[in-house]
C-alpha cells in the first residue's frame, strides 16, 4: 500500500462523525525502531498460551520480572509488534516536530499497522487487536533496566490506556476495527525518545518467535564489530525460553539450519568441536556442559569467523 492511498484512507476515517476529533499519526513513513534494551532482553512471552508470569531474568546486573492477571495473560511477542509500531510512530512524530501536549498518545489506523507488521490468519481482526492491547495494558514489568538514561523503582505497563474505533458490518453485524487510540506508558515514552533506538529489518515481522529473538539479540550487541559469542545457557535466558536447556538446544537446531535470520548468521559450537579446539590450546577437558557451549553470532556480509575463541564474548550488556 502506497502512502497516497493510505492518506486517502485516513481522510475517510476522519470524515466519520465518531472520529472528527482525531488527527491520525499514521501512516508510518520511516524506519521501524525500538529501544535497544527491549531488543537485548526478553520481556514478552514466546507462546500464545495464556500465562500469568514469565521466568524471572537475573544475570547479576539486570533483573526483569513480568506478570499479569491470570485471565489476561502476559503480553506476547506478537503483541510486541504493536508496541514496536507505536514506538516508531512516536519517534517519527518527534523527528517531524509534531509532539503534542500528550506525548505518548497516538491515533492510527489498523490498516497501516497491518501494512507494517503483517496480518495474522484466523479469528476476527477486532478480537486479535483488542486482545493484544488488553495484554499490553495488563502486563506489569518490574525491572532495573533504564529507559532514555533514566530508571525508576516500581512496576509499569506497556500502555496505560487504549480505545478501539469500529463499525458494524452491514451483512453480519460483526465489529470491524478501523482505528485505535493508545497511550504509551512513561517508561516506554522515555525509551522511544532516547538515544538508544535501533532499526529493524523489514523481514523481522515474518519471523518465528525464536528467530525474532535471535535477530534482536544479534542487532542489539553487534555495533561496530562483526561477530560475538554467548554461552548457550545465558542465551536461553535472553531468548526467554522456559524450556530446559536440552529442549532449548534441540529447538534451536532446525531454526539455525533454516538460516532465516535477516542479516545475521548463528551457529552452536558442538561438544566435539569445543573439546578439539580447547585441547589444541593446551587445556585439559574432562567434560563439556551444554550450558557452556558457545553460540556464535556474525554479520552475514562479513562472513562467519574462523573460530569463536578469538571473537568477543557477550556476558551482560556489551556492544561489540
Amino acid at each position: 500500500m502506497d502512502d497516497h492511498k493510505t492518506d486517502q484512507e485516513n481522510a475517510e476515517l476522519l470524515d466519520r462523525p465518531v472520529q472528527l476529533a482525531l488527527r491520525l499519526d499514521s501512516p508510518l513513513r520511516g524506519d521501524v525502531n525500538n529501544d535497544r534494551a527491549l531488543m537485548a532482553y526478553s520481556l514478552f512471552g514466546l507462546s500464545k498460551d495464556k500465562v500469568e508470569s514469565l521466568p524471572t531474568y537475573d544475570d547479576g546486573k539486570v533483573k526483569i520480572e513480568v506478570r499479569a492477571p491470570r485471565d489476561v495473560g502476559v503480553a506476547t511477542i506478537w503483541d510486541k509488534s504493536v508496541l514496536i509500531y507505536a514506538v516508531s510512530l512516536l519517534r517519527e512524530k518527534m523527528a517531524e516536530g509534531k509532539m503534542g501536549p500528550e506525548v505518548g498518545k497516538l491515533h492510527f489506523t489498523t490498516s497501516d499497522l497491518q501494512r507494517i507488521v503483517g496480518k495474522t490468519a484466523g479469528g476476527s481482526a477486532y478480537d486479535k487487536i483488542e486482545g493484544a492491547l488488553e495484554r499490553l495494558q495488563g502486563t506489569q514489568i518490574k525491572t532495573n533496566l533504564e529507559a532514555g538514561g533514566e530508571g525508576e523503582s516500581g512496576a509499569f505497563s506497556w500502555i496505560s490506556d487504549y480505545k478501539l474505533l469500529y463499525r458494524r458490518g452491514k451483512k453480519d453485524g460483526e465489529r470491524q476495527v478501523r482505528g485505535l487510540t493508545l497511550v504509551l506508558s512513561n517508561w516506554v515514552v522515555r525509551a522511544a525518545l532516547g538515544n538508544n533506538l535501533l532499526t529493524y529489518s523489514e523481514d523481522y515481522f515474518a519471523l518465528k518467535p525464536i528467530e525474532k529473538r535471535l535477530y534482536e539479540i544479534a542487532r542489539a550487541h553487534l555495533g561496530h564489530g562483526n561477530a560475538f559469542w554467548m554461552a548457550l545457557e545465558p542465551l536461553r535466558k535472553r531468548v526467554g525460553s522456559d524450556n530446559d536447556l536440552r529442549k532449548f538446544k534441540n529447538a534451536l537446531g532446525p531454526v539455525l539450519q533454516a538460516d532465516r535470520i535477516p542479516g545475521y548468521g548463528v551457529r552452536i559450537v558442538e561438544t566435539a568441536e569445543y573439546k578439539e579446539l580447547m585441547t589444541a590450546r593446551g587445556a585439559t577437558i574432562a567434560r563439556v556442559l551444554n550450558a557452556d557451549l558457545p553460540v556464535i553470532f556474525w554479520r552475514k556480509d562479513a562472513g562467519e569467523p574462523e573460530s569463536w575463541i578469538d571473537i568477543p564474548r557477550v556476558e551482560f550488556d556489551e556492544v561489540v
